[in-house]
């Protein structure tokens, strides 16, 4: 997919110039090539902004006019403040009809899989990939096709008709699977006894130690001495 975007040279005459241009809503930006002049060019903040936004969803290559003259290029950067988060510089770099370039390309999940009605548990494991060709090839997006995918299958790149592109990863890396999932383990509680109930073990108490008497006293293993009889006492 190629989006236009309109731009303006610029030269620097000052210092000041470029923060006077971002507070009127316009960015500094250069554009790039392999043994080319690099060019200096300004454009609309709110304008690169919804390409940002078109970006986040499909990958798009960038024509940018400026004048009579036209680029088609990618975005190779983006500078921001990291206080603000406010946009501060691009770079594009200009790329040619024959000339390969990589691309991130978004991976979207279309339809219902078998398997999620089974019980099965769906995981996308893959959510965009990178990928190598010229720049009339490179696609918007790639759908993935779940509508056949049972249980405990995985769909891999290598399932992909995908015609003059490379990928940058190996072929066999995983994209979606339907997970078959784990028994969970029912933890079992003990009975709750009603308040007022108490069960024969509870009204015994605990199992007395060896040697304890029937009041539940221990000796003391001492044996008491005779009393003396007192004055007046029979002997």
């Amino acid at each position: 997919m190629i989006v236009d975007l309109q731009a303006k040279r610029y030269v620097r005459e000052k210092k000041g110039d470029i923060k006077r241009m971002r507070k009127n809503g316009i960015l500094p930006a250069v554009i790039y090539g392999h043994g080319e002049e690099s060019v200096r060019v300004c454009i609309e903040e709110k304008e690169f902004k919804k390409l940002m936004e078109l970006l986040q969803k499909e990958a798009v290559t960038i024509n940018i006019k400026v004048g009579d003259v036209e680029y088609l290029c990618v975005i190779k950067s983006v500078q921001h403040n990291t206080a603000t988060d406010q946009i501060l510089h691009i770079d594009f770099q200009h790329i040619h009809k024959g000339e390969k370039i990589k691309a991130i390309i978004p991976i979207h999940i279309r339809g219902e899989a078998p398997g999620i009605k089974q019980g099965g548990i769906l995981d996308q494991r893959l959510h965009e990939v990178t990928v190598r060709c010229l720049p009339a090839d490179i696609p918007s997006h790639i759908d993935v096709d779940i509508s056949q995918l049972e249980l405990g299958r995985t769909i891999h790149l290598y399932d992909l008709q995908m015609d003059n592109v490379e990928f940058d990863i190996g072929k066999e890396t995983p994209i979606v699977s339907v997970l078959v999932p784990r028994a969970v383990a029912v933890e079992v509680k003990p009975a709750v006894v009603p308040e007022g109930e108490e069960t024969e073990a509870a009204e015994e108490g605990a199992e007395k130690e060896p040697g304890e008497g029937e009041e539940g006293e221990k000796p003391t293993g001492k044996k008491e001495k005779p009393q003396k009889p007192q004055k007046g006492e029979a002997k």
